[in-house]
């Protein structure tokens, strides 16, 4: 087997693969340091390699970083600032995505991309994921109700004018549905801070 095979496995496999993989496709430790050492492979975490972002495709909604932290963290779900971004609700792009681990769950170290996580304990952390699939991997992510109500709920962390700038721009949209937001709101124990603000800008 040479190098130009290996890039090939890689790109029948989504452009990722994993260690218990490679020693399945019987790809030699020696042929894998030798195309990380010459730049046609990165190191995602430990035991995860990728081809270069270059040779990543590209995606309307996402960059390789998504997939990275995706293919990573299975389990993740992209929360707070991340998911407001990616629903429109929040201005800026954050420099560093959030992302949701179950409460138990080991923090992982990543090569790739910076991720600041979130140990979320049941049932918030099930409660209103929505998956987008791509042609790279699903993305896992909190709807717009859900990210919005878990932005107020750590509005002292990612600050409450992030939070106040996302329930606006929801409340904008033509498309809402108030009902899903104050019954979220109510599950996420922030009702109390968001049903005053809906009822001043649209009068529900």
């Amino acid at each position: 087997m040479d190098t130009d095979h290996v890039i090939k496995l890689f790109k029948q496999n989504n452009f990722y693969l994993r260690s218990e993989q490679l020693v399945k496709l019987k790809v030699h430790t020696s042929l894998l340091r030798q195309l990380l050492d010459a730049g046609r492979l990165e190191k995602v975490k430990r035991g995860l390699y990728r081809l270069p972002a270059e040779a990543i495709p590209e995606d309307e909604r996402f960059t390789f970083d998504y997939f990275d932290a995706v293919m990573a963290v299975p389990e993740g779900i992209f929360c707070l600032t991340t998911a407001l971004h990616v629903h429109g609700l929040s201005t800026q792009r954050p420099a560093v995505f959030d992302m949701a681990i179950p409460r138990t769950r080991r923090t992982p170290k990543l090569f790739t991309v910076s991720v600041r996580f979130y140990r979320f304990q049941e049932p918030y952390y099930s409660y209103g994921v929505e998956e987008i699939k791509t042609k790279i991997t699903t993305i896992k992510i909190y709807n717009q109700e859900k990210s919005i109500c878990d932005a107020f709920r750590q509005r002292r962390i990612i600050g409450e004018d992030i939070a106040m700038e996302s329930l606006n721009a929801y409340l904008k949209q033509s498309k809402k549905e108030i009902n899903k937001l104050l019954e979220t709101a109510a599950f996420c124990k922030v009702k109390h801070i968001i049903e005053p603000v809906v009822k001043a800008m649209v009068g529900f």
